[in-house]
């Protein structure tokens, strides 16, 4: 698709015979805020580059601007950037980790984002169908992927407790006369007004039931949930048409080698971390970088859109005063001691020594430095010193203190 062309009217994708689940296109916008604002070709479903299926071009004839382009290749830009805002979103827990709710194995064992799809055509047809069918008996599960340690995601995903809570309140109005089950640990109604919604659900008759699922099963064609009530008790089973999984959200799976890339640290869940919780929200440990949204941690689409709008403004700042502020407590090497080594090249994570070829000794770039003290513990010529935390300094500081 030539982006010069493309003003993104859409006839490509109407004339597309190809079209997946969730009605996108061979031919479709990536995403609705997509930069720039072209359509784009997936490979992996349009026609033409499928073996064997033939030459379509449908999309081309009927393109008004003639944008359409299958002979283009992929090319690689040099960009030169002043600032990053990371915000690579997250994504969503595999609920087939979780070999005892069969989400891998009924089919009506879903997910809230999946349940969420049959929602959007519900508001269109006026019923909800699953397998062809109206559900009577839907049981909703909390936390499936948040909160528990055999999986590895101790965190809760803060969105799973309120979009259930949506979901289960469309379901009673409709589907007046059906049983809506929430099996839950905790309900974290943290936001404003969330806490009433919550109520709101109770009183138009979905009951929350306070217990986590130990089992999914069948019996005699209809599926059947085991779980405690931890508050009475009580353990019980109970039948169901449809299980909604509400899965949380986990680290983007490439997370870790985009990190290591622009030198971000992650932090034990796996999210990117800030440079402070308090003081640096959108700052990383890299300067110029900065994180917004989920790739961050689990967030909502309130909070998302607040923090990215503080870290466009973070990144501004330095673009439009032309300068940036450096820390003064930086690395420096003695070039009369340093052998050359290359030993704190190898433990600095944010390349900030490099080797000098012609004076054959180690170089600080006090740009990048951060000043943690990591290559001066590691020299072992002890060449490597801090500015305005020298050994004499410290020592001099012990003097006085114990004078």
């Amino acid at each position: 698709m030539d982006p010069e062309k493309c003003t993104a009217c859409g006839e490509c994708a109407k004339v597309c015979p190809v079209k997946t689940d969730d009605g996108k296109a061979a031919i479709d916008m990536p995403y609705p805020f997509a930069v720039p604002r072209t359509y784009t070709i997936n490979p992996e479903l349009c026609l033409r580059f499928q073996e064997g299926e033939g030459d379509c071009s449908k999309c081309k004839d009927a393109c008004p601007e003639g944008a359409v382009d299958f002979e283009q290749t992929e090319e690689e830009q040099e960009l030169k950037i002043g600032a990053i805002v990371v915000a690579t979103g997250y994504d969503e827990f595999d609920a087939s980790l979780k070999p005892e709710l069969r989400y891998d194995l009924y089919d009506n064992v879903i997910t809230g984002v999946e349940f969420e799809k049959k929602l959007l055509e519900a508001e269109k047809t006026g019923k909800i169908e699953i397998n062809g069918k109206e559900p009577k008996d839907v049981i909703f599960v909390q936390c499936v992927g948040s909160r528990d340690k055999n999986v590895g995601n101790e965190y809760c995903s803060r969105v799973c407790c309120m979009y259930t809570a949506k979901q289960a309140t469309m379901v009673k109005d409709l589907i007046p006369d059906s049983n809506v089950t929430v099996c839950y640990i905790d309900v974290r109604a943290y936001g404003r007004g969330y806490e009433q919604f919550y109520e709101n659900a109770q009183k138009k008759g979905v009951r929350y039931w306070r217990g986590n699922p130990a089992e999914v099963y069948k019996d005699d064609g209809k599926l059947v949930v085991r779980a405690e009530n931890t508050l009475l008790g009580d353990p019980k089973e109970i039948s169901a048409d449809l299980v909604v999984l509400a899965t949380g959200m986990t680290s983007k799976s490439d997370a870790r080698e985009l990190g290591n890339l622009l030198k971000v640290p992650q932090s034990g869940d796996r999210f990117f971390l800030e440079a402070h919780p308090k003081l640096g929200p959108v700052n990383t440990a890299s300067d110029g970088v900065y994180i917004a949204g989920t790739c961050q941690g689990p967030k909502d689409i309130a909070d998302t859109l607040a923090q990215a709008s503080g870290a466009v403004m973070k990144a501004l700042i330095p673009l439009c005063q032309g300068k940036v502020f450096i820390e003064p407590i930086t690395s420096v090497v003695d070039e009369e001691i340093c052998s050359g080594c290359h030993m704190c090249e190898k433990i600095c994570v944010y390349d900030a020594p490099t080797f000098d070829e012609e004076k054959g000794v180690m170089t600080i770039n006090s740009i990048v430095c951060k000043g943690c003290g990591s290559c001066g513990a590691t020299c072992p010529s002890g060449a490597i010193s801090m500015n305005h935390f020298r050994d004499q300094q410290l020592f001099a500081q012990i003097n006085m203190l114990s004078s």
